[in-house]
């Protein structure tokens, strides 16, 4: 194994011979687009304004994903490159590093865009971000190459299987009670955030115990028409973004990261973000005609 950390160390003191202010602050940036606060940016607009029934699967699917990615971090347990040669070190993130999880949710998201638009220039340009995205994470000095790699398996297996069963996923759902399904939302989430209880595993099953559990309310009590005008879709996501970041930083003003609820206020805080995405926001947009 010290072979292959030394081999990713040779490789990524390779890459960083092109580094520079410029290509410091132009990789920090690309980076930054694969991660989960980009995708929070992103992502709504899909859903709240463009295609709300693609908006909600691949919001489900970058939720999970984030789930399994943290779940194969903790439990690989694989150091960052500048823990082994701070000398390295550009970038800064905390954890375990395999399965890289900006090379798995750049892939899944990306991937599942180019598979709904289905166009050849769209898939090229899906590609470039997808290499762009991991290319930052070697030069950054936060993934080996070997991390890249895993995460993008990880991240090709994830989205294949989605995609392949996610329809007939979806005819079984519809036949099960909406009370039934709400329940089970909120349970088995929970479970899960007993049984792997970290951070970013609480983190991402509370958010998708919340979305989806906003997702069976907005069926049943809001159904509100995600294609709109342009000055409407402004309003939409200015509005619901707004609210968003609100809850989003709240979590600074309403709680100490010493408590010992931390993971409860986690799962909690998780659930209502989503909670507003997939139902709150919609509801609102609907409530005031926007």
């Amino acid at each position: 194994m010290e072979n292959i950390w030394q081999w990713g160390i040779d490789v990524i003191k390779i890459v960083q011979q092109i580094r520079s202010p410029f290509f410091d602050l132009f990789f920090k940036f690309i980076s930054f687009t694969g991660g989960m606060v980009f995708y929070m940016i992103f992502l709504p607009f899909i859903y709240w304004c463009y295609d709300k029934k693609f908006g909600s699967r691949i919001f489900i699917l970058i939720i999970f994903s984030g789930w399994l990615n943290s779940i194969l971090k903790d439990f690989i347990n694989h150091p960052r490159p500048y823990n082994l040669d701070e000398s390295v070190k550009i970038g800064t993130t905390r954890g375990p590093g395999i399965p890289s999880g900006h090379a798995q949710q750049s892939l899944v998201v990306w991937g599942s865009l180019s598979l709904w638009r289905k166009n050849r220039r769209f898939v090229f340009f899906s590609a470039a971000v997808i290499l762009l995205i991991a290319f930052s994470r070697v030069y950054l000095g936060v993934h080996f190459p070997t991390d890249i790699l895993a995460g993008w398996i990880a991240g090709a297996v994830l989205l294949i299987v989605f995609w392949l069963f996610i329809d007939r996923l979806e005819i079984l759902f519809s036949r099960i009670n909406t009370v039934i399904l709400a329940v089970v939302s909120i349970i088995i989430p929970m479970l899960f955030s007993m049984i792997f209880a970290s951070k970013s595993s609480v983190m991402s099953s509370g958010a998708l115990s919340g979305f989806c559990v906003g997702m069976i309310l907005e069926k049943k009590y809001i159904n509100f028409k995600s294609s709109a005008g342009f000055i409407s879709c402004l309003i939409r996501y200015l509005s619901g973004g707004f609210i968003l970041v609100l809850l989003f930083f709240s979590q600074k003003i309403l709680f100490s990261k010493s408590s010992q609820n931390n993971l409860i206020f986690i799962f909690v805080h998780s659930w209502f973000m989503f909670l507003w995405i997939s139902a709150g926001a919609p509801w609102l947009h609907k409530k005031f005609r926007m």
